[in-house]
């Protein structure tokens, strides 16, 4: 049941970025990075709709993302998540959801 629709999510935590492509690889085709360089490689090759920004990023792991996100026309979505007790998202983000949102909450805020 695969819309079209492109997303790549960007995350340090191998079981994480595994357990949220096969969330979203239900309605979406899905790349994942666990390295920002394999992010960028992703980024310069295909335009996407959707960016996810898991919360094992760091700053400058998301600025990274970020600065070439800015350079994509047209520019994608950005989804950041967040845990309890880490910073806001970056003011470049579209929307927020917080992990305790679970899939559904990924599911619903990304579609």
């Amino acid at each position: 049941m695969n819309n079209g629709a492109h997303v790549l999510v960007v995350s340090r935590d191998e079981m994480l970025l595994q357990t949220r492509q096969l969330i979203l690889g239900a309605f979406f085709h899905v790349n994942g990075a666990g390295r920002v360089q394999e992010a960028e490689s992703l980024i310069t090759k295909r335009a996407y709709d959707l960016i996810v920004l898991c919360y094992s990023l760091s700053p400058s792991d998301c600025a990274r993302v970020l600065d070439l996100i800015r350079e994509q026309n047209p520019r994608p979505k950005i989804l950041t998540l967040r845990a309890a007790g880490t910073p806001a998202p970056s003011q470049e983000s579209d929307a927020e959801l917080m992990i305790e949102a679970g899939p559904y909450g990924l599911l619903k805020k990304s579609a």
